[in-house]
């Protein structure tokens, strides 16, 4: 059996279980973990470097690198113990003590703080920022016009014409110089429209790709308007049957109550809830899928065993196996009545009906069966009398007049034939 969690309950669910992991990784059994990790992470390292100085190191300090590499090993195989260990204390821990955990927090759920705004990202686009304009186009240094110099002394007498004819061609240069400035000069203007188009033109194209990055932003950020509209406004639907009562808004309201309702990984994965409410009656009936025995670790504690040089894993008494199993059957279902009831302050719910048991494979027949392990009927004024803080919760089933299996931890079946109403 399975039952799908509606919008919010699934919305509900994903931030309770983030909110279940900030509290445990703020927890003191997860600091302690971290650190041990941390040891065994140090010591394993320190090993493997031993062990590299032991290859590298001489025949003369061999044997003291291979010691040395044997204590670090040892270390570290007993730091990892000491971490699985941890981890192991604070999953059974987790376990033992999921009705003294749900007593600490409102089970409520305020609709109105489901409420969402539409959040956006600031605008980006690589076309934001504006192409520099060209620089002015500068004219080349004007040539200038450098006679050869005159001859001097003796030889200017019968240097004349070499001096003359040197100074033309010093003349033809300057003027091929000149006009080849000129041209330049000239062109300037040309060059400077050209690039000013050019400018213009990319300048242009930047403004299209902007305006084209603003509509798609505008585009996402519509969508986010809209798909926080549907929301708000299915929120605003279920609002408003709630308070006409409707079973199948009430049934969503409970949904979201069993989302916020975060096991250990060991329960949550192997458990389910299905219910259905009657207006009629007002009455909730609920199917509590429990875990399974074999779900819940049967490891009593960890040692490193320098003989064998293996972690060896020590067992739970079948006692121990049999008593925690028969206290979480009792719990789950005790925390099943409270949470209902604490996030109920409209009071819709007189009473519960509740059966739980086990999804199971008939060892005979092959055939999927649920093992009923517990089933009781109980009005809310009764169950208010109850303090949770202070009770043993078998004594509180025997209370509550509950029909519950006489072997749980074998999936021994209950009987209510004869019902389960005093």
């Amino acid at each position: 059996m399975g039952r799908r969690r509606g919008f919010f309950a699934e919305m509900q669910y994903q931030a309770a279980k983030a909110q279940q992991e900030r509290a445990r990784q703020a927890a003191a059994a997860e600091r302690q973990r971290v650190r041990l990790e941390r040891e065994m992470h140090r010591a394993q390292v320190a090993a493997a470097q031993a062990h590299e100085r032991m290859v590298r190191a001489n025949a003369q300090a061999a044997a003291q690198a291979e010691r040395e590499a044997k204590r670090l090993h040892i270390e570290a195989q007993q730091s990892k113990a000491e971490s699985l260990n941890a981890n192991l204390v604070e999953e059974l821990s987790a376990i033992d003590g999921i009705l003294e955990s749900t007593l600490a927090v409102d089970d409520y759920v305020d609709l109105e703080k489901l409420r969402r705004i539409a959040e956006h990202p600031p605008f980006r686009s690589a076309n934001s920022a504006a192409i520099p304009p060209p620089a002015p186009a500068a004219a080349p240094p004007e040539p200038y016009f450098q006679p050869p110099p005159a001859p001097t002394g003796l030889s200017a007498v019968f240097a004349k014409k070499k001096h003359a004819t040197a100074t033309a061609e010093a003349q033809a240069r300057f003027e091929q110089a000149h006009a080849a400035w000129r041209g330049v000069v000239a062109e300037i203007p040309r060059r400077q429209l050209v690039a000013l188009e050019q400018h213009q033109a990319a300048e242009a194209e930047r403004l299209r790709r902007l305006a084209r990055d603003q509509q798609q932003y505008e585009t996402e950020c519509d969508e986010r308007r809209r798909v926080v509209d549907e929301e708000n406004a299915r929120l605003e639907d279920l609002i408003a049957r709630l308070a006409r009562n409707e079973p199948a808004a009430v049934d969503e309201y409970i949904g979201i109550v069993f989302s916020n309702s975060i096991y250990p990984d060991a329960i949550s994965a192997n458990s389910d809830v299905d219910f259905s409410y009657s207006s009629d009656l007002r009455e909730l009936s609920i199917t509590l899928v429990f875990p399974p025995p074999e779900a819940i670790p049967a490891t009593k504690s960890f040692r490193y065993v320098r003989a064998s040089d293996e972690l060896a894993e020590t067992r739970l008494t079948q006692k121990d196996l049999t008593t925690r199993y028969a206290n979480l059957i009792d719990n789950m279902t005790l925390r099943t009545l409270h949470e209902i009831w604490e996030s109920d302050r409209a009071r819709r719910i007189d009473s519960i009906s509740l059966v739980g048991g086990v999804n199971h494979v008939d060892a005979a027949t092959g055939q999927d069966v649920f093992v009923r392990l517990i089933a009781l009927a109980v009005a809310r004024e009764d169950f208010a009398r109850i303090d949770l803080a202070r009770i043993t919760p078998s004594e509180t089933m025997k209370h509550l007049r509950a029909v519950v299996s006489k072997a749980p931890f074998r999936l021994t079946p209950i009987d209510d034939r004869k019902g389960v109403r005093g």
